[in-house]
């Protein structure tokens, strides 16, 4: 992209942010759904387990299961962020444009 967006960029912008709409909203619930499952996980790995509070939890926070959660979540979260982000880049790349036709318009 140029230094200053041009009417082309905008319209990348715009269609980038009406095709990421529904990915974006699938990777932030896909997130949300992560983050309660770790619940559960947790719980049920507790269950099974014997011994102290102490051991119960280190198992449960030990676990395969649980290490593969946290590697789903670090990814999801990576991906929503990384989309969050780029349509933050859009939207800035809109507003400027605007700024600058606003003054062009002004005759600054």
């Amino acid at each position: 992209m140029s230094e200053l967006p041009t009417e082309k960029d905008i319209g990348k912008a715009l269609n980038y942010l009406a095709e990421t709409d529904q990915p974006y909203a699938q990777h932030c619930a896909h997130v949300k759904a992560l983050e309660y499952q770790v619940k559960t996980i947790k719980a049920l790995v507790y269950l099974e387990s014997t011994g102290t509070v102490a051991d119960k939890t280190a198992l449960s926070e030990s676990s395969e299961v649980y290490r593969a959660w946290v590697t789903d979540y670090e990814k999801a979260y990576c991906e929503m962020k990384t989309i969050d982000a780029k349509r933050k880049r859009a939207d800035l790349t809109i507003e400027v444009w605007r700024s600058l036709n606003a003054n062009r318009r002004q005759g600054a």
